[in-house]
């Protein structure tokens, strides 16, 4: 039998037991839905204030997030316990995804509230209706072709769609919108700033440093390796130079091993989070680095590409610090999202490859400036 017939029969069984069980049990806690990447999980973590209104006095608060997302746990408050899932396991183990099923079955939570806008069915939406919470609720989803029907088919399983404003809007703005039509209020979004009591004390150097992130999960979103090289050169007399790498990063990168005069820094999160509080100055591309550093407050460059504009970078205006730069190469096909209609030049997307490398440089100079490093 086919692994796609055996996760249907999962999603049958768990269906059959949620019927069986109706509404009758006692239940209690709140599971917040955040399907997003590395990234999204620390903005998302800026939204809990918000959420934890819906919670009853002393009820436990979980969030659901990809595996690799628990690496900062440490952005959320203690009473707030991040559960990791690993999506694609569940998309394509069916016993797997049995044991996640009936363990949020067994959960018993009163209260589910999927965040994403853009909700995969077979996912986000199967985790919700194994729950079998006594209130179910999500955003209305966002229009995605191939699984339009089968999301229309889920509607079933929520009490509660909340329709959001059409059009693009950045990921943070989303959240706010759902947050505010359940606690009846009108707030801005929030303000990219960690509480000082979650992020670690900054780590101690003898020299002043840059730290450089160039590397991003999609090789196509990486800027070329010349724009780190002019950095280098324009700081190094001065800094030290740090390049961040996460996991498998050098290796899918060998060239960045051959940076002149830098250091090389593997740590996880929590760890790099006290490197980067410390930081003069760092350049990353939209990845978990950039979302790290412009929260914590140390002067930051983003250099993104424009498939994501609006959606991740910049940064909604209302929730801009004044310590981080976005820099693209703007191109009418902005907000794709990836899905990038012209070829690539030379291994990237062509708004990736046509940033101009003066206008880095000068971003990197006023902000060590401004920051008051050099």
């Amino acid at each position: 039998m086919s692994r796609l017939k055996l996760s249907a029969l999962v999603d049958r069984y768990v269906m059959l037991r949620r019927r069986r069980q109706g509404r009758s049990r006692r239940r209690r806690g709140v599971l917040l839905i955040s399907s997003g990447g590395l990234g999204d999980t620390i903005l998302f973590s800026l939204m809990i204030p918000r959420f934890r209104a819906l919670a009853m006095d002393g009820e436990p608060i979980h969030v659901l997030v990809q595996t690799k997302s628990q690496a900062v746990a440490f952005l959320f408050p203690p009473d707030v316990r991040l559960i990791g899932m690993d999506y694609r396991r569940f998309l394509r183990n069916p016993v797997y995804r049995l044991g996640v099923c009936l363990d949020f079955n067994n959960a018993g939570y009163r209260l589910v509230v999927s965040a994403d806008h853009l909700r995969l069915p077979t996912v986000d939406d199967v985790i919700v209706m194994a729950c079998n919470a006594e209130y179910s609720i999500a955003m209305e989803p966002r229009s995605w072709p191939k699984h339009d029907k089968q999301l229309l088919a889920n509607r079933c399983w929520y009490d509660r769609w909340v329709k959001v404003k059409s059009g693009m809007a950045h990921r943070a703005v989303r959240w706010t919108e759902l947050a505010n039509a359940l606690t009846a209020r009108d707030d801005p979004p929030p303000m990219v700033r960690f509480a000082p009591e979650r992020v670690p004390n900054p780590a101690k150097r003898e020299r002043p440093f840059v730290v450089l992130h160039p590397f991003s999960a999609v090789a196509l979103r990486q800027h070329p390796i010349r724009q780190y090289r002019r950095i280098i050169d324009a700081v190094k007399a001065d800094f030290d130079v740090i390049l961040s790498a996460g996991p498998g990063d050098l290796a899918r990168n060998p060239e960045y091993s051959e940076l002149a005069g830098v250091i090389v820094n593997e740590e996880g999160l929590e760890a790099k989070a006290a490197l980067l509080g410390a930081a003069s100055l760092v350049a990353s591309v939209d990845t978990s680095v950039m979302h790290l550093a412009a929260g914590i407050g140390v002067p930051t460059l983003c250099l993104a590409g424009a498939a994501h504009v609006v959606d991740s970078i910049p940064y909604d205006i209302r929730m801009t610090p004044d310590n981080v730069v976005f820099l693209y190469h703007d191109m009418e096909c902005r907000g794709c999202l990836g899905e990038c209609i012209h070829p690539p030049e030379n291994g990237v997307y062509p708004c990736v490859a046509r940033l101009d490398p003066d206008k880095v440089t000068a971003a990197v100079l006023k902000l060590l400036k401004k920051g008051g490093a050099a």
